[in-house]
Order: C-alpha cells, then sequence, then structure tokens
C-alpha cells in the first residue's frame, strides 16, 4: 500500500468515525426502515437534482416553487427532514476536503 493509500484509508475512517456521518447513517437506516418512503426520498431527490442543474427557460423559479409545493408533506417528516439535513451535511464535509486537498497541493 502506498503512502497516499493509507492516508486516504485513515482519511476515509476520520470521515466514518465523524459526528457528521454517524448523523447522517443513523438518519438513512432509520429512513431505509420504511421501504416505500424511502423511495419517495429517492425520487424527491433525483427530481430536486434534475430540477437544479436544469436550464433556465424562464420558468425554473416557478418549477421550483411548484415542486417545493408538491413535496413540502413529504420534506416536512421529521425522518425525512432528518435525513435530508444529515446528507447535506456530510455533502458539505466532503466538498470541503476536495477543496482542502485541492488547495492543498496548489492543483490548477
Amino acid at each position: 500500500m502506498t503512502e497516499v493509500d493509507n492516508e486516504l484509508f485513515q482519511l476515509i475512517e476520520a470521515v466514518k468515525h465523524s459526528k457528521t456521518y454517524i448523523n447522517y447513517d443513523r438518519a438513512r437506516i432509520t429512513l431505509k426502515s420504511d421501504p416505500e418512503l424511502m423511495e419517495r426520498v429517492n425520487r424527491y431527490r433525483d427530481e430536486n437534482f434534475k430540477l437544479q442543474n436544469s436550464v433556465d427557460d424562464g420558468t425554473l423559479h416557478d418549477r421550483i416553487d411548484a415542486f417545493a409545493k408538491e413535496n413540502m408533506e413529504l420534506s416536512e417528516e421529521p425522518r425525512v427532514r432528518a435525513f435530508l439535513n444529515a446528507e447535506l451535511a456530510l455533502c458539505r464535509m466532503l466538498q470541503e476536503i476536495s477543496t482542502g486537498v485541492v488547495e492543498g497541493i496548489d492543483f490548477e
């Protein structure tokens, strides 16, 4: 195992033991205990991703508002809200790690 591989393993272990990941994993397991709800959340995440990455054809604001209204009940469900918040926190942590690596090696 190379030095970088070893350090990567150490980083992965640190992430897995972080409060952020533990909260995410706990929320994920809770949500997966209800397969129907998990399926709804996955559809929500997929639709949200597509919407956030779509080209603004002048109707984007209206489509985002409609999406929020259609999914208000789902997004207010405590297990869903806990999972989505934990997922967002984990994504932000992973982005910070990536940014830190790129900045730390002066990669252009």
